[in-house]
């Protein structure tokens, strides 16, 4: 369905009629599509058009929505990067809302390699006012289609029976972790035969066993992370004032001092 509706942050995929979409870096003064500055296209259906970027703005009146690209377009020579475009405008009538479904071919079961690794709202380790939850080695994190934005994959989390969790207003609950954190082969599976045993047939190492564990989620209230930012953002100012009270008092009683 072409996307009638412009909110930041949607998520897009290629849905044309012609099978692909074709991207722009700038607008004309009268804010038509300028095709002197064509730069690429995304196709229907495949890997570089699904969920390919975000929206961060649009002209309405026009129907064209601006961009963010989650794999920046690059043109090197001999090793060298000569451009990184990472915003692109688009006809929005030839991009739809992309939606994570459990029939995705691209779509697997993901789960963490580390301890205490974070689950942020958004793909940043600017702070920690995104901090949601944490996951230890061997939690089922749930699905996702395994492309990177900035380092992090979306992650839609799942019970072990493959089924989405939802949250309380009924929306696929989902967080971004650092894809140096995660792994599609299970480690709760124990694989005993393999794919050149006679008779035997290979065991699926991607899905969820009996094994693995949940990761601790507060979708709802991220609260804690950002009261203790606020504690050490406090701390820290009153010791600095604490230090300058000093050092003026010093100073003040050096200079009535007599030699």
């Amino acid at each position: 369905m072409p996307l009638t509706k412009f909110v930041a942050g949607t998520k897009l995929s290629a849905d044309s009629p012609k099978g692909f979409v074709n991207l722009y870096t700038k607008l004309t003064a009268s804010n038509t599509l300028d095709t002197t500055s064509y730069v690429g296209s995304v196709q229907n259906n495949q890997p570089n058009g699904i969920n390919f970027g975000q929206v961060i703005g649009w002209r309405t009146a026009q129907k064209l929505v601006k961009i963010r690209l989650r794999v920046p377009i690059r043109t090197t020579y001999f090793g060298t990067t000569l451009t990184n475009i990472t915003e692109v405008w688009a006809d929005a009538t030839q991009v739809s809302e992309y939606g994570v479904t459990e029939n995705e071919p691209d779509t697997k079961f993901y789960y963490c390699t580390g301890n205490s690794v974070r689950l942020r709202s958004s793909p940043s380790v600017a702070n920690l006012l995104n901090v949601v939850g944490s996951a230890n080695k061997g939690d089922l994190l749930g699905k996702s289609d395994g492309y990177p934005v900035d380092n992090f994959l979306l992650i839609y989390s799942t019970a072990l029976n493959g089924d989405y969790k939802l949250d309380s207003s009924g929306k696929k609950i989902s967080y971004y972790v650092h894809k140096d954190y995660v792994s599609t082969v299970n480690p709760a599976v124990k694989v005993t035969t393999t794919p050149t045993t006679p008779g035997t047939t290979p065991i699926d190492t991607n899905q969820p066993a009996e094994g693995n564990t949940s990761p601790t989620v507060t979708i709802n209230d991220p609260q804690p992370a950002a009261n203790s930012v606020g504690i050490f953002v406090a701390v820290g100012v009153s010791v600095l004032a604490f230090g300058v009270a000093v050092f003026n008092y010093v100073r003040r009683n050096r200079k009535t001092k007599k030699p």
